[in-house]
C-alpha cells in the first residue's frame, strides 16, 4: 500500500472563490496517488460543486469550516474568535492528526502567521521564517530566507536562516548546499552592523559559507542560500519579480516581437514569480506552511500543493530537526 502524504488545505481568505481554488487541490490529488487532501472550507457548497463534476475520490476529506478570515480582520483577534475558520480549523487537524505533513492557504499572512504559532508549534528555538525558492540563470534552484517574517533580525537570528535555508535546500535535492549573505559588497566589512557580525557568525559555523552576496549576483552566483532579514528579502524578491516584468515589457515593444515570442516572454516572467509557482514557505513550525498569493487561482493552488507533497515527502522538517541538532551550540 502506498502510504498517504496528507496536506491540509484551507481554501478561503483569498480573492478567488474556494470553488475556482478546490480545482487546483482536485487536479493535484489526481495527479498524485500518494496525496491525501482535507479541504477545508464550506462543506455544502464544495460537496455540491465536487459531486457536479465527478470529481469525488476516496483521497480527499471536506472539513466544513463555513467562517472565514480575510485581510480586514486584526490576526490574532481573527484567530481567537473565528475557531470555525477554514484557516483554523485547517491548523488544528495537525493536532487532530500528527500524520498532517503540511498546510497550504492563500488567504492573509498576518492570520496564516499567528495561527501557526499558536497552533502547530515550533521547532526548538527557532523563529519561523519565510523562504521563497527561485531558479537561477541556468535553471537551477536558490532560495532566500526571510522574505518578510521578521523584518528586525539580530545577527543570530541570521544563522538560523542559514541554516533552515540550508535544510530546504537539502529537501529539494541540493546535496551541499553553499550559503550567502544578502549585503551591499562582497567583501567581508561591507554592510550594516548586523550584517558585519552574521558574516562572522555564518563564517564561524557554517563550513558551506561563500561570503556576502550582492543584489546583482543573487541569481547568477554560486549561493544556493541567500540569508537576509525580512525587510531586505522581501525588498529583494519584489525587485527581482518587478525587474523581470519591466524587462521583458520593454522586450514586447521591439519591432517582430511576434505571439509566439510573447509566450515565451510570458514563461520566463512566471519563472520568476513565486505567487504563480510554489508560494513563500513558513518555516520553524512542527509543519511546513506554504503560503500562496491573495491573487492565487487553480494553477497556484495545485502548484503550492504539489510543492507542499515534494516538501513533506523528501522529510524537511526532519532536515531542519538533523540540520540543528549537528550544530547546537
Amino acid at each position: 500500500m502506498v502510504p498517504m502524504i496528507k496536506i491540509a488545505v484551507d481554501l478561503q481568505g483569498a480573492d478567488r472563490p474556494q470553488t475556482e481554488l478546490v480545482d487546483g487541490a482536485l487536479m493535484a490529488v489526481r495527479e498524485n496517488e500518494e496525496l491525501y487532501l482535507y479541504l477545508c472550507g464550506n462543506e455544502q457548497e464544495l460537496t455540491r460543486y465536487i459531486n457536479e463534476r465527478g470529481y469525488r475520490t476516496e483521497r480527499i476529506e471536506i472539513i466544513n469550516a463555513p467562517e472565514v478570515i480575510t485581510n480586514h480582520d486584526d490576526p490574532a483577534e481573527a484567530f481567537k474568535n473565528k475557531k470555525n475558520s477554514s484557516l483554523v480549523r485547517a491548523a488544528q487537524l495537525y493536532k487532530d492528526d500528527p500524520d498532517i505533513g503540511a498546510l497550504v492557504s492563500c488567504g492573509a499572512t498576518g492570520a496564516i502567521f499567528v495561527t501557526a504559532m499558536m497552533m502547530l508549534g515550533r521547532i526548538a528555538r527557532i523563529s519561523p521564517m519565510l523562504l521563497v525558492e527561485l531558479p537561477r540563470i541556468g535553471g537551477t534552484p536558490l532560495c532566500i530566507v526571510d522574505c518578510g517574517a521578521n523584518v528586525d533580525c539580530r545577527a543570530e537570528k541570521l544563522v538560523d536562516f542559514a541554516h533552515m535555508g540550508i535544510a530546504y535546500m537539502k529537501a529539494v535535492g541540493v546535496a551541499a548546499p553553499k550559503v550567502g549573505l544578502l549585503s551591499n559588497g562582497a567583501e567581508d566589512k561591507k554592510g550594516n552592523a548586523v550584517v558585519k557580525q552574521a558574516n562572522e557568525l555564518i563564517r564561524a559555523n557554517i563550513p558551506e559559507f561563500v561570503g556576502n552576496v550582492e543584489g546583482t549576483s543573487v541569481l547568477t552566483g554560486e549561493a544556493d542560500v541567500i540569508v537576509c532579514d525580512g525587510f531586505s528579502g522581501n525588498v529583494l524578491l519584489k525587485t527581482i519579480e518587478g525587474s523581470a516584468k519591466a524587462a521583458l515589457a520593454e522586450l514586447r515593444k521591439l519591432p517582430g516581437v511576434q505571439d509566439a515570442v510573447g509566450e515565451q516572454l510570458d514563461a520566463v516572467y512566471r519563472k520568476y514569480d513565486f505567487n504563480t509557482q510554489g508560494g513563500a514557505v513558513l518555516l520553524g513550525t512542527n509543519i511546513p506552511v506554504i503560503k500562496g498569493h491573495g491573487a492565487a487561482n487553480s494553477g497556484t493552488m495545485y502548484n503550492i500543493i504539489c510543492s507542499a507533497a515534494r516538501l513533506a515527502k523528501n522529510g524537511l522538517v526532519d532536515k531542519i530537526r538533523a540540520e540543528f541538532a549537528a550544530n547546537a551550540v
